[in-house]
């Protein structure tokens, strides 16, 4: 029998209040679904016919953003993960918008390039990058095969203007598919933490070199999303602590961050989101994920890594950020919201919980 998590005693009414994003958007309380990959997508990429159900189960969020989802099929990384780069998908992802809509939900897509931790076995290509430095760690499982990192190439200057385009792209078929907006994945080691880090950005020209160059491209990437969609309806997810994918923090890296940050002020983005598994204390940082982030950015801020209702509650009361968002607590429980809300015992999350998900 699954063990309930029961609701703790402290107040979660800083969750149930509503919060108007900046552009008009208004979010009916601070719940946010994070984006959980899945790996269920059809043989094109499409996500799959059950995804529909899916999202729309959890409508009552303040805001779903969806699974990592491609903006071209040289970035693909993982198995069975969706894109937004062909007609076929547009339509797939249309039904998807209609049914958490038609539930009163409102859904970003998250747009994503792996950059160097994309895979010749999908992609059929060499992965790109920053520069040539390849991550001797991270390996993925393709049925029996295990596939082990490959060496990127580095992208020309030109090269990083055309992955810019396929980013504003993506930005339009998500507008043509109904979403409300767009989250863009800068977190994660994926290619846009890696043009920020120093430790995969070895370039001295205009996209790399000091902390504005290293910064551009994500800025860039910001301003043609930004050009489709309008204020208020682009996101950003990043991950200022370098955790995951083999990325190695370097002295100056926080310097980037913090450059980047305060460039966005000046751009009308949605929010910043905190990517991360634990919003733990890194001494690189010197503070959590998430309070660095508040130091530095004005704006709206999703928390995120770790947080139960209570906690998450606590820090929103607090300011320390303004919406929270759930992954496991979300898959393990579609009606989380209701749930929460009615203080109402919690599924646990479980190694069976991705078997059921359609």
């Amino acid at each position: 029998m699954t063990e309930l998590i029961a609701p703790e005693s402290p107040s979660i009414h800083s969750l149930q209040k509503p919060l108007t994003l900046p552009g008009g958007l208004t979010l009916p309380n601070r719940v946010v679904q994070a984006p959980c990959t899945r790996n269920r997508a059809t043989a094109d990429l499409s996500p799959s016919a059950g995804a529909s159900d899916y999202y729309a189960a959890r409508a009552e969020a303040g805001l779903l953003i969806t699974e990592a989802t491609l903006i071209t099929p040289d970035a693909q990384g993982y198995l069975d993960t969706p894109g937004l780069f062909l007609d076929s998908h547009v339509a797939a992802w249309s039904v998807v918008t209609r049914a958490v809509h038609d539930r009163g939900g409102r859904i970003f897509a998250q747009l994503w390039h792996t950059g160097r931790i994309s895979h010749s076995h999908w992609s059929g290509c060499q992965p790109v990058s920053a520069s040539a430095v390849l991550d001797p760690i991270l390996r993925r499982q393709a049925g029996a095969n295990t596939l082990y990192n490959e060496m990127p190439r580095a992208l020309s200057s030109d090269e990083v203007w055309g992955v810019v385009a396929l980013f504003r792209r993506a930005a339009q078929r998500a507008l043509d598919a109904g979403f409300d907006g767009v989250e863009i994945h800068g977190a994660n080691g994926y290619l846009i933490e890696q043009f920020l880090r120093q430790h995969t950005n070895r370039r001295d020209d205009d996209w790399g070199g000091s902390t504005a160059g290293r910064s551009r491209f994500a800025l860039e990437v910001v301003r043609a999303c930004l050009a489709v969609w309008g204020p208020g309806r682009v996101g950003l997810r990043l991950s200022p602590a370098a955790y995951f994918g083999e990325m190695q923090w370097r002295e100056g890296d926080n310097e980037t961050y913090i450059n980047l940050l305060q460039n966005l002020a000046f751009e009308a983005i949605a929010y910043v989101h905190t990517g991360v598994v634990e919003d733990k204390f890194y001494a690189e940082l010197g503070a959590t994920s998430s309070a660095f982030l508040r130091q530095h950015w004005p704006g709206v801020l999703i928390g995120n890594g770790g947080y139960s209702p209570e906690s998450a509650a606590q820090q929103v009361a607090k300011k320390s950020f303004d919406l929270i968002a759930f992954g496991k607590l979300f898959l393990a429980n579609p009606d989380l919201v209701p749930r929460m809300f009615a203080r109402a015992p919690l599924l646990p999350y479980t190694a069976e919980t991705m078997l059921g998900l359609r």
